[in-house]
């Protein structure tokens, strides 16, 4: 449940606060006295910035490290300030196992080779649908039928998945100039790490079970 919006993972409006805080003070009033009284440094603990107001009436906000909200909220020393207090230390807490998430590291690795691969279509004259369906058949190789989605794929599968596409994009770069030449070397890259997988763990892609959705997690990370 979102009490109050971190903004980029890390960062919180000063004015979003005062509302949820119900400080009776007016908010201008209020941070600058909480700025001045408790030393918080410019540039280091918040940055102000200007917001545009409708007929010339500008006004400013403060951008408020999850640090500096957490001082705030404990001053306020009422039951609103220790419930988002303890609110930002779970939200702390959830970021920072989402920063040592092997699958959302893995999966981050796959997406960036992937859009290496795609580039690499583009560069010998396909298009963004052509590389959908390359990738397509290559994945419906890898798991013998209708692949699971690559946001859902367990850790081994993900690292499997790149290291397919890593090597089709060596492809690439071997001389590979033709979509049906590349198209065959993505299939037989998925296909060797099928077999490569079965050997040495057992299983097949299938029989792996999907996990939780990697897009899910990130925006549980972003809500909490």
């Amino acid at each position: 449940m979102e009490l109050i919006k971190i903004y980029k993972g890390n960062v919180v409006s000063a004015r979003e606060l005062h509302a949820f805080l119900q400080v009776k003070s007016k908010f201008a009033d209020w941070i600058k006295n909480r700025i001045k009284k408790y030393d918080f440094k410019e540039g280091e603990a918040f940055s102000k910035i200007l917001e545009k107001g409708t007929g010339g009436r500008d006004s400013h906000d403060y951008v408020l490290t999850i640090t500096m909200a957490k001082e705030l909220c404990m001053v306020e020393n009422n039951d609103l300030g220790k419930q988002a207090r303890r609110y930002f230390i779970e939200c702390e807490k959830t970021l920072q196992e989402l920063k040592t998430n092997k699958r959302l590291e893995y999966w981050n690795k796959l997406e960036s080779t992937k859009d290496k691969f795609s580039k690499y279509v583009a560069s010998i004259g396909g298009t963004f649908d052509d590389y959908v369906q390359i990738d397509f058949k290559g994945r419906k190789i890898l798991f013998n039928g209708e692949p699971i989605p690559d946001e859902e794929l367990p850790l081994i599968l993900l690292k499997v998945r790149d290291l397919a596409v890593e090597m089709t994009n060596e492809g690439f770069k071997s001389g590979l100039g033709a979509l049906e030449d590349i198209t065959s070397l993505h299939e037989k890259n998925h296909a060797d790490l099928r077999d490569l997988l079965a050997q040495n763990t057992g299983k097949v892609p299938e029989e792996l079970d999907a996990e939780e959705s990697i897009k899910k997690l990130k925006e549980k990370g972003a809500e909490d």
